[in-house]
């Protein structure tokens, strides 16, 4: 692969040049810090950016035109990562090659043309475009509580200190949606545009030189924005939160969340993730999973997540609710086998995972971006030195990490039917 920055003033453009791929991946990504009353804008103007525009002024329109271009796509993603809110606006397209040449340019402009032409007049949002939208966004807020794992974590990270944007998630919610108005989801339309970060990356077997001048055609980002982004949150250790609530859900779902105090650069970036494998976050041989399912078979599913940015591990799983204590109590064992007492095939099968999971990042498209990315916009190193460094992981080095890491929340949404007789 070869890589290639140019530096546009407004954006920067990053290109990967390889013939490993048939199909052609562009990202332009938006990024700022996270304020909490904009995560449901923003999640509001990019999808109102990608179903049309005015020349697109209908869904219909839109899909007529993607398959006019062999099918592509377009779609966006809009992440919470740490302490920024990250919106990736992505096209994929068949290589030119296999079509015609002057695919090229057609595909690379629309996702300009959707950006910068938007269905709005006086600034203000076409009204018909904004309720289907509004509408859908509602819609999807509301199926949260369908998707009880994911209600728990949500809820369970509300628990975290006012304030803090660990709490925060790219869900959205039905009280900022209601106050969004055509004019005010404008006006922050005006002001992504001034105010983010812009990087455009991709990817694929193109002649970059010529991308650049097409895409510098399109951009028409204005602003210059060099200002640092800092993507870590500091989550000091804090006195334990229990927090109980009802649902009706079949299971009591419970999520603990792990602090990681006074991490390292080198610990936040190598041995957390080694010891989030071993515990929860690997194969079905980890801790967790041994301890909770295979031992006692109190659940279905348990598994944890690493927020690197966050320095925090959230253990999730659903139990009876007669078994929450027992649950709880096993998942604390777990954790205390974590300081002394890892196996030698646990230790090596998470390396062996990690370092499978780096090899087969490379086949992805979209990861080898991410990782492009978040070398050049944070403090990922590059692929080869992962490799080499988890390799070096001693087991030492988690019994170390491990006295770093303290519960700070334990939340139970409580469902199911109580035996009274426990």
């Amino acid at each position: 692969m070869v890589y290639k920055e140019y530096k546009m003033g407004p954006y920067n453009l990053h290109t990967i040049k390889t013939d490993k791929f048939k199909l052609v991946h562009m990202e332009i990504i938006f990024r700022n810090i996270a304020v909490k009353e904009d995560i449901t804008k923003r999640k509001f103007l990019f999808d109102l950016l990608t179903d049309l525009n005015k020349e697109y002024n209908s869904k219909r329109n839109l899909v007529l035109r993607l398959e006019d271009l062999y099918n592509a796509s377009l779609y966006s993603v809009t992440s919470k990562v740490g302490n920024l809110v990250i919106t990736n606006l992505c096209m994929d397209f068949i290589n030119p090659k296999y079509t015609e040449k002057e695919m090229l340019e057609e595909s690379l402009k629309l996702p300009f043309e959707m950006i910068f032409n938007p269905n709005a007049l006086n600034k203000s949002f076409d009204l018909k475009s904004f309720d289907i939208v509004k509408k859908r966004m509602e819609a999807n807020i509301k199926s949260l509580k369908e998707n009880p794992r994911k209600y728990a974590v949500i809820e369970a990270l509300k628990t975290l200190p006012e304030g803090s944007k660990s709490s925060f998630t790219n869900i959205g919610s039905l009280t900022d949606l209601d106050l969004i108005t055509p004019s005010s989801l404008y006006n922050y339309y005006e002001d992504v545009l001034s105010k983010d970060h812009v990087d455009i990356y991709i990817i694929g077997d193109l002649d970059m030189e010529e991308v650049n001048e097409i895409i510098s055609a399109y951009a028409k980002f204005k602003v210059i924005k060099n200002e640092k982004l800092d993507y870590y949150i500091n989550n000091t250790k804090r006195k334990l939160v229990k927090k109980s609530e009802n649902y009706l859900y079949a299971q009591t779902n419970i999520v603990l969340i792990l602090n990681l105090n006074n991490l390292t650069d080198y610990e936040k970036k190598y041995i957390a993730n080694i010891y989030n494998i071993i515990l929860g976050g690997g194969s079905l041989e980890t801790k967790l999973y041994k301890k909770l399912r295979n031992e006692h078979s109190l659940c279905y599913n348990v598994g944890s997540m690493y927020q690197k940015y966050d320095g925090l591990i959230l253990i999730t799983t659903a139990v009876d609710i007669n078994q929450e204590n027992f649950a709880v109590k096993l998942i604390k064992e777990s954790l205390k086998e974590m300081e002394n007492n890892i196996s030698d095939e646990e230790f090596n099968q998470a390396k062996e995972l990690i370092i499978s999971s780096l090899n087969m990042s490379m086949d992805n498209i979209g990861r080898v971006v991410d990782n492009y990315f978040y070398k050049n916009t944070s403090d990922l190193d590059d692929y080869e030195t992962r490799i080499k460094e988890f390799k070096n992981i001693k087991k030492e080095d988690i019994y170390k990490f491990s006295k770093k890491v303290s519960i700070s929340t334990i939340y139970s949404l409580v469902g199911g039917e109580k035996d009274e007789k426990n």
